[in-house]
């Protein structure tokens, strides 16, 4: 899959990939604005949204996979505070959110 300006806002700056979860009826959303550091992961089901998560400040966002199975890691912070979201999409939707403050 690659990235497009994201259809809604057709704004240029905000990238979105569209995930569809084999044999089910959900998707995985990821917008990321590249100008603000932000990041939002949006899992549905159906028409129903199961989770919307956004964070600022992001520092990394990867995509990884071996065919089997698949994931996005997200982290995000700054010198006092940082988090970790990992999205797996295959075989199956699993959403891990840490945050840490020091």
């Amino acid at each position: 899959m690659t990235p497009a300006a994201e259809a809604i806002s057709g704004d240029e700056f905000v990238r979105e990939v569209i995930y569809p979860v084999p044999s089910s009826d959900e998707t995985v959303h990821v917008t990321w604005d590249v100008t603000d550091n932000s990041v939002r992961v949006r899992h549905r089901r159906g028409d129903v949204v199961v989770t919307d998560l956004r964070r600022e400040m992001a520092t990394l966002l990867t995509v990884a996979g071996d065919g089997e199975s698949a994931e996005i890691l997200l982290e995000y912070g700054s010198v006092s505070q940082w988090g970790r979201t990992r999205v797996r999409v295959l075989p199956e939707v699993f959403i891990e959110d840490s945050f840490l403050r020091s």
